[in-house]
């Protein structure tokens, strides 16, 4: 039996919309894919005034999400960097799950007695100041991170433990938390604004930048007098 010239054009037409096809099939499960896995998120530490790293082995609080009760300590490595992963997969968490905390401290509030707090002292024994070099943690819409001290803080304010200044803030506020998107720190980066000096940084897709500095032996003693 003969092809004619029309017959070729049709099957290759269509074997190229099936390879199209294909194409698009692949895509939509490699992507489906990587939403189900990790998203790493690197949290950076520089210093507002010299644009170094901060390379003293700083702790992060970090809290993931807005109902989150768990209260993550992540240190940072050599680089300044503490790394931070968020999944879908509840099979890849890797921190303790202290969903209802809040709720079971207020009943506690309300009606005590000892067997009920030795319950909830151990129900949630690693929920507040949980360290983890490599968390991986439910995704959700936003983190909130505030700094606290490392080795070199500890070393210019040895009498108390002194947290570095946000600069975005520049204020000597030490309890006060910033809330980031982590959808705008996945697709574009985020770098905090910096008024502490004329240190830049450009940002890069899953980078959160966070300028910061010691503060000032005044705002030392005005916190421990």
């Amino acid at each position: 039996m003969s092809v004619t010239t029309s017959d070729k054009r049709s099957w290759k037409f269509f074997a190229v919309r099936l390879a199209a096809k294909g194409l698009l099939a692949l895509l939509f499960f490699a992507s489906y894919a990587t939403a189900l896995h990790a998203q790493t998120i690197h949290i950076e530490l520089v210093n507002g005034k010299t644009g170094r790293p901060i390379t003293d082995r700083s702790l992060l609080n970090v809290w993931v999400g807005h109902e989150n009760e768990l209260t993550l300590e992540i240190p940072t490595d050599k680089h300044g960097v503490a790394l931070l992963r968020l999944t879908h997969n509840d099979n890849e968490i890797n921190v303790p799950d202290c969903r209802g905390m809040h709720a079971d401290r207020e009943k506690l509030r309300i009606n005590s007695n000892k067997k009920d707090e030795k319950e909830f002292n151990k129900k949630y024994k690693w929920c507040t100041g949980f360290e983890a070099d490599n968390p991986i943690v439910r995704h959700a819409d936003s983190i909130s991170v505030r700094t606290l001290p490392g080795d070199i803080s500890w070393k210019v304010f040895p009498a108390s433990s002194i947290g570095y200044v946000e600069c975005w803030n520049n204020t000597s506020a030490w309890f006060v938390t910033t809330d980031f998107s982590t959808e705008d720190i996945l697709k574009h980066g985020i770098v905090t604004v910096n008024a502490c000096g004329k240190a830049t940084a450009s940002p890069q897709p899953g980078h959160l930048v966070l300028f910061v500095r010691l503060p000032s032996n005044k705002e030392y003693w005005d916190l421990i007098n």
